[in-house]
């Protein structure tokens, strides 16, 4: 993989590699950037050619031929991030995946999954596994539970039934991963307090490195252990733990997260080590170490896999997927498909319609030039890469503004580098950015967050003033509204967590709309084709105003008990479009009257971000999935159900 400059291939040209839930007949097609966080990485024992990778928020993928393509596997929930996976050394068929609300088995390979541990059983979060390779039957699960009682749980039986094997961890111990020496013997754990031993296979537990958080755990021959620490590096033991000592490394370890540790079977002394933006070796047992990786840049390698035969090494990254060395770590290629990235914004250059600007908490902002099939990393100067909205300037193309989790940064050169513009004292999470239609100096940066709510900048987004204006008491992340009127830069509508607000001169004024219930969060809000009607969508269907957004009242049927999280006119035909978590695409073609859900089940169910292509197309970025084009022309109806709204 991948400099900041190398082009990434999107899984356009691969379609038979994604999700199975889409078919060839669907209006769905995946545009990308490819990449995404692969928290957990198991290979097959028996089959190199094998691999599962547990994803943020995007469930379990599959690769049948070395990582160069990934499909998701239905069966664990797509909204489920999954931090580990396992594959029984005695049973490849038997897989175990680690997931965030539950523990998850399947039998076949991951052709179906069962629930086998749950929220009713364990605190919420699953971390770590590990079969035992001297009794495969014998498995272990650890569990992040983020101050309540938690630890290890232990199987007997290839996973399909747990017990809690927690005697001797702390009450506030956060366990987060669990690997079992090579003769079964010894059973070690890293967490928030500490490395943690068990010499009866989970029965009781011994505590040492009290003051360490031990994120990652490797145990070699000769009583070898090594601890992955946050922000003391690789800590080294001959003595089976009992005491450690500091490792030497040419990469600074100090003051990062140790994220994954991983120890050959067969090659004495060869282990690897995963941190921010590299990868370590050590051919001495991890007393000292070597860059392995090279050409990453804000990359977190989360997890690690080795192929003893042939010696290809697979890391999961936080942001690229699953990226594969052949030769040493001299070059790093990452396979198409892997389609799980959490996109929060999407922009389609006003100047050029196959020029794409694509958000993501993960990597910043990914462009296009070819509309989605390649795709190339647009982060220079963007100090913070979690970025949540994006806008062209309407008035000089090639100028874009970002909004990320610290301020906003401006773009002059066709995203080329960035600026930081909107910092200092009002430095707000810049979920929104709004360019008047009717004055183009005139730009709106929406904060929903409890420090700056609205920013204003009259100069096209070089200087900005915070417009004080008033909030709820709500610190929630999640989707929030914000609307210019097209006929006046001064008339303005945001949402917070519990109001929508209205404004008729700039921002200096606010006033309460009236009509939506203070319980139903405002997530997006669009102009209608008729003067003054405003539509907006909520985590309680949809709703029209047709007095600027004064009064509200329920807009039409069909949609009421949806969670709708955007909305989008397409001002040639008058037709509505919305996106639904769960539900995929509404459709409106008689002004709002009524709603009907068109495309079936979309390749994601978290649909955060929709933008109207030129063509009449949709483009859905997905929270977990990518973005993916919907073809409006292929849209064929299908029932919504009724489900129960979910905000964020």
């Amino acid at each position: 993989m991948v400099p900041r400059n190398v082009v990434l291939t999107s899984c356009l040209a691969a379609l038979f590699v994604c999700p199975s839930a889409v078919l060839p007949a669907s209006p769905w097609s995946p545009v990308g950037p490819p990449g995404g966080a692969a928290y957990g990485l198991a290979l097959d024992p028996k089959d190199a050619n094998v691999l599962y990778a547990g994803s943020f928020g995007g469930g379990v993928w599959k690769s049948t031929d070395g990582g160069a393509t990934w499909a998701r596997l239905a069966g664990v929930p797509a909204l489920e991030t999954v931090n580990a996976v396992a594959v029984s050394p005695a049973d490849s068929k038997v897989v175990l995946a680690a997931g965030f609300t539950a523990l998850w088995r399947s039998a076949d390979a991951g052709a179906t999954w069962k629930k086998v541990l749950d929220q009713k059983l364990q605190q919420p979060e699953m971390t770590g596994l590990a079969f035992d390779p001297a009794t495969p039957a014998t498995v272990y699960a650890s569990t992040d539970s983020d101050g309540h009682p938690a630890g290890v749980f232990r199987s007997t039986d290839a996973g399909a039934t747990w017990k809690s094997a927690n005697a001797g961890f702390s009450s506030i111990t956060r366990v987060y991963g669990v690997i079992v020496a090579r003769d079964g013997k010894t059973v070690w754990a890293g967490s928030s307090t500490g490395l943690y031993r068990s010499g009866d296979g989970g029965t009781t537990w011994e505590q040492s490195l009290e003051d360490k958080a031990v994120h990652s755990v490797a145990a070699l021959a000769d009583g070898v252990v090594l601890a992955g620490t946050n922000g003391d590096g690789v800590l080294r033991s001959t003595d089976r733990g009992a005491t450690f000592a500091e490792t030497k490394s040419d990469a600074r370890m100090t003051g990062n997260t140790v994220y994954a540790l991983l120890a050959s079977a067969k090659t004495p002394g060869l282990v690897y080590a995963g941190i921010p933006n590299r990868v370590l070796r050590s051919t001495d047992g991890g007393a000292t170490w070597t860059t392995f990786s090279k050409g990453f840049n804000w990359v977190n390698f989360r997890s690690l896999a080795l192929d003893e035969s042939s010696g290809a090494v697979w890391a999961g990254t936080g942001r690229d997927g699953v990226v594969k060395t052949t030769d040493g770590g001299a070059t790093w290629s990452a396979g198409r498909g892997f389609l799980s990235l959490e996109v929060t914004s999407i922009l389609v250059d006003p100047a050029s319609s196959k020029r794409l600007f694509v958000g993501t908490t993960q990597g910043g902002v990914h462009y296009s030039e070819d509309g989605g099939a390649t795709w190339v990393l647009s982060n220079e100067g963007l100090t913070n890469r979690a970025v949540h909205s994006l806008a062209a300037d309407p008035a000089s193309p090639g100028t874009f503004l970002a909004g990320t989790r610290k301020g906003a940064f401006r773009s002059t050169d066709g995203g080329a580098t960035w600026t930081h513009v909107l910092k200092g004292g009002c430095e707000p999470e810049v979920q929104h950015l709004r360019f008047a239609p009717s004055d183009p100096k005139r730009v709106y940066a929406h904060s929903g967050r409890s420090f700056c709510q609205v920013a204003r900048s009259d100069d096209g987004g070089l200087t900005w003033r915070d417009l004080k204006a008033p909030r709820d008491a709500s610190s929630l992340l999640g989707h929030f509204a914000f609307h210019v009127g097209a006929a006046s830069a001064d008339r303005l509508a945001y949402s917070d967590d519990r109001s929508l607000r209205l404004s008729s001169d700039g921002g200096t004024t606010w006033t309460p709309a009236s009509g939506i219930p203070p319980t139903t969060r405002i997530q997006a809000i669009v102009a209608g084709k008729v003067e003054g009607e405003l539509f907006a969508a909520t985590a309680e269907g949809i709703w029209r105003s047709a007095d600027s957004g004064k009064t509200w009242a329920v807009a039409g049927t069909g949609a009421e008990t949806l969670n709708v999280r955007r909305l989008v006119l397409d001002p040639a035909t008058g037709t509505i479009w919305a996106g639904a978590f769960r539900e995929g695409i509404l459709r409106s073609t008689d002004g709002g009257k009524s709603w009907t859900r068109v495309g079936g089940d979309p390749p994601h169910p978290d649909l955060a971000a929709l933008a109207l292509e030129p063509s009449g197309a949709l483009l859905a970025g997905f929270e977990g999935g990518g973005v993916w084009r919907f073809d409006t022309a292929k849209a064929v109806m299908t029932p919504a159900r009724p489900s129960k709204p979910k905000g964020k």
